[in-house]
């Protein structure tokens, strides 16, 4: 990874050499710190051999699909189904192209994330997983205690990405009867609590307005250093409340740069407000497409829906994320560009938010062009970028041939 030098780091074989390091050991990146804990380091003295700005770091992050993956999103015949096979392909092919952490999603059609990245750890070997947590589902404490001990086995390979759920459809199903201002609070308690139970070594009392606990006493304690980073995306005022209070990471769902950079300014409005302007680190969650050339890869990326039905359309409408702000934005980018063949620019385009929810604008072109793209966020302030692509193992293989060698 291409990171300004600032100091010297020993290497196991005695010997120093210049190597970038961050404030925080908890945010260093996997084989860094796996470095540290292999040298003996303390916290204290990986975090001054490794005196470099996280904000001045590129990272990429890949998805795992834990409902299932295949070359187009609307040829069933073609898809291929959930397993440990698929997943550990997914996961290995993202470690070799050069990505630090993965992925794992959750809704109804996906298989459990926390199960799927523990049978992960021990068939990848430096690659961090960042498993989707929804506050409500899981009692906070449990989930402290359940963060904590998959830190410290795993050798500090987890992330935390904080989601609120589609809507109160999905969250019902799941028995948690909160409307979704409510479900942002009920996350605001949890992770403050999970944060009180990692800091304390005694039993203490917990009250808020969703969440009570008396006698919290939570072990094992996270292996990073206050605790894994925690991500968050959204878009609702209550989203940006809750996550430039909480998280290390801010997660924009990919779009133009104008209305990037205007999410970017909400974002680092609320984070000023939290005295956390210096602290919040921005990121972006987009689909990917790249290719030799540019005809190769529109080609390939408009195959992706081809043969979508009115039917696909009408269910995408009505999905259980079609309740979220971030969904809405979504589908207001794909019928303001309906015109367009779905194309927001020369290398953003929207097909895929008409059939399915979720993130749904992709980075589309060569490699020249989507490295340009990627630089455009980057100089918005982007520095973590959460990709997928289709196939996820040939994808991720073809961004770290064609795209990663030009961000290390």
């Amino acid at each position: 990874m291409v990171r300004r030098v600032s100091g010297p780091a020993l290497c196991p074989d005695g010997t120093k050499t210049e190597i970038n390091g961050l404030h925080s050991v908890a945010h260093l990146p996997s084989l860094a710190r796996r470095l540290c804990n292999e040298l003996g380091l303390s916290d204290s003295e990986a975090a001054t051999t490794f005196d470099w700005v996280a904000t001045n770091d590129i990272e990429f992050g890949w998805f795992i699909p834990t409902y299932g993956d295949g070359p187009t999103l609307t040829d069933r015949s073609s898809m291929v189904p959930p397993s440990n096979e698929l997943f550990a392909r997914v996961s290995n092919a993202a470690e070799r192209a050069g990505f630090e952490y993965l992925l794992v999603p959750v809704a109804a059609a996906c298989w459990e994330a926390w199960i799927t990245t523990a049978m992960m750890i021990p068939q990848t070997s430096t690659i961090d997983m960042l498993v989707a947590a929804r506050p409500g589902v899981i009692a906070p404490t449990m989930m402290a205690k359940m963060i904590s001990t998959f830190d410290q086995l795993s050798g500090g390979r987890i992330r935390v990405n904080l989601i609120a759920g589609g809507g109160e459809r999905e969250s019902r199903a799941d028995g948690v009867y909160l409307d979704h201002d409510q479900r942002y609070e009920f996350m605001d308690e949890t992770v403050t609590l999970m944060k009180q139970c990692w800091a304390n070594n005694r039993p203490f009392d917990f009250a808020g307005k969703h969440v009570r606990a008396e006698n919290v006493d939570v072990r094992p304690k996270p292996l990073q250093d206050p605790h894994p980073p925690f991500y968050i995306g959204g878009i609702s005022p209550a989203a940006v409340e809750v996550g430039t209070k909480h998280a290390d990471v801010y997660l924009f769902w990919s779009n133009t740069f104008d209305q990037i950079a205007a999410d970017i300014a909400t974002v680092r409005e609320a984070a000023e407000q939290h005295g956390r302007g210096d602290k919040l680190r921005l990121g972006l969650r987009s689909h990917v497409l790249v290719r030799e050339s540019a005809e190769e890869a529109r080609t390939a990326v408009e195959t992706l829906i081809a043969g979508a039905t009115e039917s696909m359309r009408t269910n995408r409408e009505n999905s259980l994320g079609a309740e979220s702000h971030a969904d809405a934005r979504m589908r207001e980018v794909a019928s303001a560009a309906s015109d367009m063949d779905h194309w927001l620019t020369d290398t953003l385009w929207a097909g895929i938010t008409t059939i399915r929810h979720g993130a749904g604008v992709t980075i589309v072109g060569s490699a020249d062009q989507v490295c340009d793209t990627i630089q455009g966020y980057v100089d918005l302030g982007i520095t973590s970028f959460c990709l997928s692509g289709y196939p996820h193992d040939d994808e991720a293989t073809r961004f770290g041939d064609l795209v990663m060698p030009a961000f290390r």
